[in-house]
């Protein structure tokens, strides 16, 4: 059991680095296009908020409420675009949209249930604006 305490306070340590916490993030972003477990990414992301001095701390950091953060974290809640986008601010991180044309994976959109699907022809420069801020 002490061995994995171990690789526990390992993880935790890394990932209180800002930059080693957005590539984990990155990675279990890739492991979510994948698998579409949200409940794996929310869980992820928590886990970062912790290594980064826990819900409390963050919450002054994102001008959320701990618990509506820790409702989110746990899927109680359903995350909402601009609270996503407060939180990937305060991790040092944004939210981005790239062409399937030009990502690293190749993922069939066809068979997922999506409300709206994209148009042709959009322009990859837009911005989508939230009530927190721009996001590119």
């Amino acid at each position: 059991m002490r061995k994995l305490r171990t690789l526990r306070e390992f993880q935790m340590e890394q990932l209180a680095d800002p930059a080693a916490a957005i590539n984990y993030l990155q990675v279990t972003l890739q492991e979510y296009q994948n698998d579409g477990d949200t409940s794996f990414f929310l869980r992820e992301i928590w886990t970062v908020v912790e290594a980064q001095g826990g819900v409390s701390e963050f919450a002054k950091k994102t001008n959320i409420e701990p618990q509506v953060l820790s409702d989110v974290f746990t899927g109680e809640k359903v995350l909402q675009l601009d609270v996503f986008s407060a939180i990937l601010c305060a991790l040092g991180g944004r939210l981005s949209i790239e062409s399937l044309k030009d990502a690293s994976y190749n993922q069939d959109c066809g068979d997922k249930n999506y409300s709206a699907a994209p148009t042709e022809g959009t322009d990859s420069s837009l911005e989508v604006a939230t009530k927190s801020g721009n996001l590119q």
